[in-house]
């Protein structure tokens, strides 16, 4: 890590870091160790090689199945392992109170589709594609990408998606929303991590209520939103950072934030 930019890579590219329930185990812990870290800042997620990520481990998966339709007992309550890490390591990046960004190298596809719209915000390469690939395997969506992708991209386009599941091209899902920007794919990182400093720059506070209070919009009535956010508000205005922002305005200098 720095200047408060945390990088996540998943590092299997002979598999397309693919999701095996080793690699979600792991990702999970180093989530959770992200969360406790009060000098993280901003946490970008991207992929090593040529792949953001082909989604969960095919071998498993089969295996999974296997064993399901071998029992006579089977039920749908019972999540599968790899499933549930999935959905905590799903949980543990939306629980970040920092922005998350997903700088998606190449083909993100199934739970690694899943897993870049878990991200606050998706940079693509040029070369990128989004693959929902459940279809293809006869399987429904996980890793809430049914949650997500109608609120990445409103209802109107996410539900045909989801029905038809195309293979979305990085120009594709630029035009939808689905990621804020496109650049080629030598200068993605730099991309990425550019804007990741420049969110670690900004008073922690102001960064931080900007993404609690753009997802609790989605559910909340106005009053009770207005409610958190005034209290957010005067939160703020006994931080330090408000000062050092109104000293720094006073001498047109750029203020320094700490984050306290």
């Amino acid at each position: 890590m720095s200047d408060g930019v945390a990088v996540l890579s998943l590092d299997r590219p002979r598999t397309g870091n693919a999701l095996t329930l080793e690699v979600l185990r792991d990702l999970g812990t180093a989530v959770t160790g992200l969360r406790d870290d009060a000098a993280v800042r901003v946490v970008v997620l991207t992929g090593a090689g040529r792949d953001f990520c082909l989604g969960g481990s095919l071998d498993e998966l089969a295996g999974l199945a296997g064993d399901l339709r071998a029992r006579d007992d089977r039920s749908a309550e019972e999540v599968p392992a790899p499933v549930r890490a999935l959905a905590e390591v799903v949980l543990g990046l939306a629980a970040l109170e920092c922005p998350v960004i997903a700088a998606v190298n190449g083909q993100a596809a199934g739970a690694g589709f899943s897993l870049a719209l878990a991200c606050d915000l998706r940079i693509a390469s040029a070369r990128s594609a989004f693959n929902f690939a459940y279809g293809a395997l006869g399987c429904s969506t996980d890793g809430a990408m049914s949650w997500f992708l109608p609120r990445v991209v409103g209802l109107s386009q996410a539900l045909p998606l989801l029905l038809e599941q195309p293979v979305l091209r990085a120009t594709a899902a630029l035009r939808i929303g689905l990621v804020s920007a496109v650049v080629p794919a030598d200068d993605l990182m730099s991309v990425a991590l550019h804007r990741a400093r420049a969110l670690a720059r900004a008073a922690p506070h102001s960064v931080r209520t900007a993404k609690s209070l753009a997802h609790q919009a989605l559910s909340l009535p106005l009053a009770e939103h207005l409610r958190r956010e005034h209290e957010d508000f005067v939160r703020g205005l006994g931080t330090r950072d408000v000062q050092r922002g109104l000293n720094a305005r006073e001498s047109g200098n750029w203020p320094e934030f700490h984050g306290n």
